[in-house]
């Protein structure tokens, strides 16, 4: 009985057994516990995606994006460095100026007397010894006065007058060679309207308005619309094109930049859109039956033409997926297209065997990372990648199989650098109209100067109703 315990021991005692009690009721079942391990997996494959990229940012050497974003680091090149030292290389003949059998001016530096005796020597050249002198003459604006005589008949009284050409319509007017000067400033050497105008008044002494230089543009505008046709009909007929598109400024907002090109020709066209609306106004895709190249932008594909993707991009893409997810595949396709496309260079026919066979390298590397996925989780850019590059295999090794098709698209990317240096130089553009200008004339410039014309001349010859264009090619 001593051992007996009390009442508060005992209270206590039930207290603490229905708390435990309460405390297994409460404990999770089994399923509940696997059910949150699940989501705490999913939550965690988030985390670490979201991670990756903060590690591993995308840049202008893994991705699309371009150089002027690129985070404060130095990123790699695909680009191989040289082993040629820097300047002219050995066994490279230099070259300097050399002087000419016709001149414009002669300036003779004449000996009037012998220096030792006195004797007088003014009269007759024994010899010439000669320096020429390569320069620019002083520039300036040279105004011309265009008269029409009026002329009364003596017998019938009829007063009869002269024609000017027709290009005189107004009292006072700029003329072809300074307004072809200032269409080349512009969208050649892309220097906004203030510029521009400094330009020539530092050249010329002579003040350019704003308006003047807008007008300039539009009558170039104008007179290139032809042309334009013209270079439509030879851009379909065509067996190969590149395509692609940029966002340049408008009044602060994104508008965009088209480019369909080949070797010898470039078209540009502005619209405020970037897809499918965009590229059925531009009226060239709809009816192009060969074969297209582009960055794998999904209104390309709506357009019954051929296709083939562009690896220079690809390229990029699998070099980030290595760097931000460690993924070895990724380095085993980079290296794979690489070597198909060195092997191309040396042998542009290659045999059917060889694409089969890269073909079937390329398939067994993808197809594990595809069979992996699990459709429970939201995919990460490394399986977003795999399965894009799973799904346009034949698009992608397109280069492989037909001789005539590029590795890449850097046809349309070089044909688009020029425009990202307009903005940089000039600024947005303020309105629709003069985008439009710019497209149309750049276009013009590009398209001569890749046939190795004078890009000046052509800009003049366009003025004149006399543009220039490429003989028709099928790449």
């Amino acid at each position: 009985m001593e051992n007996r315990p009390s009442y508060e021991e005992l209270l206590a005692l039930v207290k603490s057994m229905s708390t435990r009690i309460k405390e297994m009721e409460n404990r999770p079942s089994y399923e509940e516990l696997l059910a949150l391990v699940k989501s705490m997996s999913t939550r965690i494959k988030e985390l670490e995606a979201k991670l990756s990229r903060y590690e591993n940012p995308k840049n202008s050497g893994n991705s699309s994006i371009a150089p002027s974003q690129d985070p404060f680091k130095k990123t790699k090149s695909l680009r191989k460095p040289s082993k040629k030292s820097p300047g002219g290389q050995k066994g490279h003949k230099g070259s300097n100026l050399k002087i000419v059998s016709q001149v414009d001016q002669v300036i003779l530096y004449d000996v009037t007397s012998c220096i030792c005796c006195g004797n007088d020597l003014s009269q007759g050249v024994e010899l010439y010894d000669l320096r020429q002198v390569f320069d620019i003459p002083t520039i300036s604006i040279k105004v011309t006065e265009h008269r029409r005589a009026k002329k009364r008949c003596g017998y019938c009284g009829k007063q009869n007058m002269g024609s000017f050409p027709k290009e005189l319509t107004q009292k006072a007017q700029y003329g072809s060679n300074l307004k072809s000067l200032c269409v080349y400033l512009q969208n050649y050497q892309m220097l906004p309207f203030a510029r521009c105008a400094e330009f020539i008044y530092d050249l010329t002494g002579h003040q350019l308005s704003t308006a003047s230089l807008s007008n300039f543009q539009k009558q170039c505008y104008a007179h290139l619309q032809n042309y334009e046709q013209q270079i439509t009909k030879q851009l379909l007929q065509n067996t190969l094109l590149h395509a692609d598109e940029t966002g340049i400024r408008l009044n602060g907002k994104n508008t965009w930049i088209h480019v369909i090109s080949n070797k010898t020709i470039s078209f540009f066209a502005h619209h405020l859109k970037r897809g499918k609306k965009a590229m059925d106004a531009i009226g060239i895709l709809e009816k192009y039956n060969g074969t297209l190249v582009h960055d794998r932008f999904s209104s390309y594909f709506s357009y019954q033409c051929e296709h083939s993707l562009c690896n220079a991009l690809i390229l990029r893409d699998l070099i980030y997926v290595e760097e931000a997810f460690e993924a070895s595949w990724a380095k085993r396709i980079r290296e794979l297209l690489v070597r198909a496309k060195k092997h191309k260079q040396k042998n542009p026919n290659l045999k059917a065997s060889y694409y089969s066979r890269i073909y079937k390298e390329y398939v067994a590397i993808i197809r594990p990372i595809i069979k992996s996925y699990d459709k429970k989780f939201k995919k990460t850019d490394e399986q977003r990648l795999a399965f894009a590059l799973e799904k346009h295999k034949d698009l992608f090794l397109k280069y492989i199989k037909q001789a005539d098709i590029p590795f890449d698209n850097n046809q349309a990317e070089r044909d688009l650098r020029m425009i990202k240096v307009k903005q940089k130089v000039s600024g947005c553009f303020r309105s629709q109209t003069h985008a439009q200008y710019f497209a149309t004339i750049r276009g013009y410039i590009a398209t001569v100067k890749k046939n190795k014309e004078n890009v000046l001349e052509q800009i003049k010859q366009a003025f004149n109703k006399n543009y220039f264009l490429p003989k028709i090619t099928a790449e």
